[in-house]
């Protein structure tokens, strides 16, 4: 079953990586290049939430499903908390919330999430030819004092190689970010 989904873009104000840290990481001293470190950030954060299949910052997502599953993987993680679950009932325009009572967040490690929507709730004949009938609201990422560490220093490493090679044609993960990264691989 296909599963709809767009990832916002983070709108806090937390940073994995400072600006500050960021210039002392590079062992920049100057002010003339923050628009582009800032940018260098920005894409080593992209570059590590894409190896890990998952957000580093915490942010609210939806996730639509055209019909009933008993279990939902998590395509994305880590899932911390499910705000609403919420249905739309054949011959209704409006959706109904679900009562917690009625799934239940599962996590198997840090890597993958599961929902369990019990067999009351899946009992709904629900509104048909629509990807997200069923809508599963959640909080997917790290708040910021929960980002491992070892996340953070994999956004440092993947920040000195895109200052260090920038104008290179491809830069690929080095060897130590991906090990660092390895171990928070969302296994979908």
């Amino acid at each position: 079953m296909e599963t709809t989904y767009t990832i916002p873009k983070y709108t806090g104000n937390d940073e994995v990586v400072t600006l500050d840290d960021a210039k002392l990481q590079l062992r920049v001293e100057h002010d003339h290049e923050d628009v582009v470190i800032q940018g260098f950030i920005d894409a080593a954060i992209a570059e590590a939430e894409s190896y890990i299949g998952g957000i580093i910052l915490a942010r609210a997502i939806t996730f639509g499903l055209e019909d009933w599953v008993e279990r939902f993987d998590f395509p994305i993680g880590p899932a911390n908390v499910i705000t609403a679950v919420k249905y739309q009932k054949s011959g209704n325009v409006t959706y109904t919330t679900a009562a917690a009572d009625e799934y239940k967040l599962y996590a198997f490690g840090k890597n993958k999430h599961q929902l369990i929507l019990k067999e009351a709730i899946r009992g709904y004949s629900l509104v048909d030819e629509t990807l997200d009938a069923v809508q599963i609201n959640a909080n997917i990422g790290y708040e910021l004092a929960d980002i491992p560490e070892d996340i953070i220093q994999a956004v440092k490493l993947i920040l000195t190689d895109l200052y260090e090679f920038r104008g290179e044609k491809e830069i690929k993960l080095n060897r130590s970010s991906r090990n660092l990264l390895r171990p928070y691989k969302h296994w979908a």
